[in-house]
């Protein structure tokens, strides 16, 4: 059996202790960053322009289909699969969430700022670079630029699941504690319907 390094036995830890397997993690997480820089090619005409209202559904309706993805074995995920790709390359949005969960990873972990470089140069940029490439730049081997960017995705795969996971519940929450308050307000006052719809979009417009 090959031998791993401490940082990846951490990451796949950190898979199984979530329910997953590590080699699931990197296999579908590789899947949707290939799909993503993918739509780097599609000229900005060709790609769908959302409103504030529709970029909100986008995002709520992408976090819960890739959570359920995440939960689902590979062959039986079809369904959500097909609807994140048919998002993915229109999603002007996703480049922050990236960035963000990228930067934790960066400042939490040894060998995040190289992680993060790996997953920018591989798969953000239009143009990627090869494996030599990226070896020579950061003085290691080929060999050990694969095993890191394996490192990379896996990590780059359960902390995209966390953030989602950690959003769906504080916008829970939120949700409950807003329909709450208007429950109460209700009691003493007279209906107001767009004050709720008001306050729940707001919620829901957050990341």
């Amino acid at each position: 059996m090959a031998t791993i390094s401490r940082n990846e036995q951490r990451i796949n830890n950190l898979c199984i202790s979530n329910g997953f397997e590590p080699k699931d993690v990197c296999n579908l997480t590789k899947l949707l960053l290939e799909h993503y820089r993918s739509g780097f090619e599609i000229p900005q005409l060709f790609k769908i322009n959302l409103d504030s209202d529709g970029i909100r559904d986008q995002k709520i309706s992408m976090r819960r289909d890739f959570l359920e993805e995440m939960r689902l074995p590979l062959k039986d995920s079809t369904e959500y699969l097909d609807r994140i790709f048919q998002n993915l390359r229109d999603c002007i949005w996703m480049r922050s969430i990236i960035d963000m969960v990228l930067d934790q990873i960066a400042g939490g972990i040894c060998e995040g700022d190289l992680y993060k470089r790996i997953i920018e140069n591989y798969y953000l940029n239009s143009d990627s670079i090869s494996n030599e490439e990226i070896a020579r730049a950061e003085n290691l081997s080929t060999a050990s630029i694969e095993r890191k960017k394996r490192e990379a995705i896996k990590y780059l795969g359960i902390s995209m699941y966390k953030y989602a996971c950690c959003r769906e519940y504080e916008e829970g929450n939120e949700y409950d504690r807003a329909r709450k308050h208007y429950i109460d307000y209700y009691e003493y006052n007279d209906s107001d319907v767009e004050g709720f719809k008001k306050e729940i979009l707001a919620i829901m417009s957050k990341n």
